[in-house]
């Protein structure tokens, strides 16, 4: 499959994604319009001081070892599949930010082997954008429930917001929908995640780089609201 088949699949599939930015809208340009309003791929987020940052929105991978009902991605679904490499992402990131279409990314995934392989994968991504490519512009990163605090960790100093969708509100209702997955395994990163900002905010020195600097995107955070 080439990088174009991919990204028309992971630009889809990553609509379903709660980013705080604009997604799912599809409108075509009229005659002597200006502008298309495309159902995905590239998003809009706002930056602290309120300017309109586009973004390339795209999954990973949408081929997800879980089966949640919920979710278009579910294992049992008949649907197109497709993986990205870290690089493929890293340097459609870089081709699409030096043509001026973006000026950042939101990554999010499906769980690939396991919630740790996953996050190392995004990692990966990040990591090479950051170090490699030299890429200083804004990063979103949704992170993967059930990943341990050392990736968190790691990651969060590479991005600049980082986010978890809260699946459903209770362990009876993950039973019911989402099986494989656990309601600590989601609120433990969150609290993570929101006591890393404040510990970086207070102790800037323990950090080569502040954790999350444009802060998670969990539960009611600024103008997001996680899947319910």
């Amino acid at each position: 499959m080439d990088i174009i088949d991919k990204l028309k699949i992971l630009a889809d599939s990553a609509k379903y994604d709660v980013s705080c930015s604009s997604s799912g809208s599809s409108r075509t340009n009229t005659k002597n319009g200006i502008g298309n309003g495309k159902i995905s791929g590239i998003c809009h987020s706002w930056s602290a001081d309120g300017r309109c940052i586009s973004l390339l929105k795209i999954l990973m991978t949408n081929a997800c070892i879980y089966d949640c009902k919920y979710c278009i991605n579910r294992s049992s679904n008949s649907t197109p599949r497709a993986t990205f490499t870290s690089r493929e992402i890293a340097d459609l990131t870089i081709q699409f930010y030096k043509r001026n279409y973006i000026e950042g990314l939101f990554l999010s995934s499906a769980i690939i082997k396991s919630p740790n392989y996953t996050m190392e994968q995004l990692y990966k991504t990040i990591y090479i954008l950051r170090n490699e490519y030299h890429f200083n512009g804004y990063i979103h990163v949704k992170a993967i429930p059930g990943a341990s605090t050392e990736l968190l960790n790691k990651l969060g100093v590479l991005a600049d917001r980082m986010s978890i969708n809260i699946e459903l509100p209770s362990n009876n209702s993950l039973k019911l929908l989402a099986p494989q997955k656990e309601k600590a395994s989601i609120f433990t990163p969150m609290k993570h995640i929101s006591t890393n900002i404040a510990i970086s905010k207070e102790e800037t020195s323990l950090y080569a780089k502040r954790f999350v600097p444009a802060r998670s995107n969990n539960s009611n955070d600024d103008r997001c609201k996680s899947r319910i």
